[in-house]
């Protein structure tokens, strides 16, 4: 069902994000590495029909995967602004004029949600698991006022919650083409990024979407409900899956594609940032002060120099301050969680 939420247009003065109510200033700053709204975005041929389009930093550098096939296309997750959502439609049209049969949701994330509308409106149906599709029934309010101190009028006007619901998997045939969605990370399991992952396995093309477990190369959303010690054990579960699998290329939901190699790439960095966020925060008893938190942002800019996508890391650094590092630190810095969790089996090899 389509939700509409009433808002309040709003323009933006050059040189900072502008805030829409309830906001009374903008959530960030702006920052020339942010970029603008006007970056095109780029598309990369994965092979076998399957493409990638990749938003520009200003909108998170968001992957939008599409496989086109003699019996339509189907999308895996829509984009934040709906102006990227409709830079995919137009790839896809540059390429095929087959109709848009399916476009589906890894997680509740409005970066991978908010474009829902736009391939509704092309006649797509909106896909997700059960679970994701309560978790953007319920949160997609909150993010639209929130997000508002950062992209005001540019995002959508209201939210789509998939109506095509599953638990556990399902698969979507179009012709003899399959795509195999699976929830990898639930309610009732370790959460990462999300506390819902949905991935996809395109096993014609051999290319597995794996959403936000891994940024490579990009700077990651590590504050909103995240448990780094949770992210470690399910990397070693996605290490896992791929050693079956066996991908020709695996596409996260931010970044660029890549081998087994960027799940290591992804340790290292949440290994880092959770070093850097307890020495500042004292082990997560300190709250972190306006000087702290331009040190510490500075500290893993320079831990990670080449990393793109800064907009994911000072949203972070905004709601550590807020609502303390507590969640992100739940457990050990070595990655062992408080609770019995299990030493992830890869931590000897990342850490050497």
């Amino acid at each position: 069902m389509t939700k509409t939420t009433k808002t309040t247009k709003t323009t933006k003065p050059t040189g900072q994000f502008f805030a829409a109510p309830p906001m009374a200033e903008p959530v960030l700053p702006w920052r020339a590495e942010y970029g603008s709204i006007d970056d095109p975005g780029e598309v990369t041929d994965l092979g076998g029909d399957v493409y990638v389009y990749t938003s520009p930093d200003y909108a998170l550098d968001v992957n939008t995967v599409f496989a086109i096939t003699p019996e339509g296309v189907v999308v895996l997750d829509s984009q934040l602004l709906p102006r990227h959502a409709e830079a995919v439609v137009a790839e896809i049209r540059a390429r095929t004029d087959k109709p848009i049969r399916y476009v589906t949701n890894s997680h509740h994330h409005p970066d991978h949600v908010f474009g829902n509308q736009v391939f509704q409106a092309e006649g797509a149906e909106v896909v997700s698991s059960y679970f994701t599709a309560r978790m953007i029934d319920a949160s997609s309010f909150w993010y639209l006022m929130f997000l508002s101190g950062v992209w005001g009028e540019h995002l959508p006007q209201g939210y789509t919650v998939p109506r095509d619901t599953f638990v556990r998997s399902r698969e979507l045939w179009l012709g003899k083409t399959a795509v195999q969605l699976f929830e990898f990370t639930d309610s009732t399991t370790v959460a990462g990024e999300s506390v819902d992952v949905t991935m996809a396995w395109l096993p014609q093309a051999k290319v597995l979407h794996v959403a936000d477990t891994v940024w490579p190369g990009s700077h990651t959303f590590f504050a909103d409900g995240t448990s780094v010690p949770d992210w470690f054990v399910q990397l070693d579960y996605l290490r896992d899956l791929v050693s079956e699998l066996k991908p020709r290329v695996i596409v996260p939901g931010h970044g660029a594609p890549g081998d087994a190699g960027i799940i290591d790439a992804q340790e290292r960095y949440l290994r880092a940032v959770a070093r850097i966020v307890e020495q500042y925060c004292r082990g997560g008893e300190v709250q972190l002060t306006d000087e702290a938190k331009g040190k510490l942002r500075q500290e893993i800019v320079n831990e990670f120099p080449d990393h793109r996508n800064h907009i994911p890391l000072d949203i972070s650094l905004q709601l550590l301050q807020m609502l303390g590092p507590v969640a992100f630190l739940v457990g050990r810095p070595d990655g062992r969680r408080r609770l019995g969790c299990r030493r992830s089996s890869s931590e000897a090899r990342v850490q050497g």
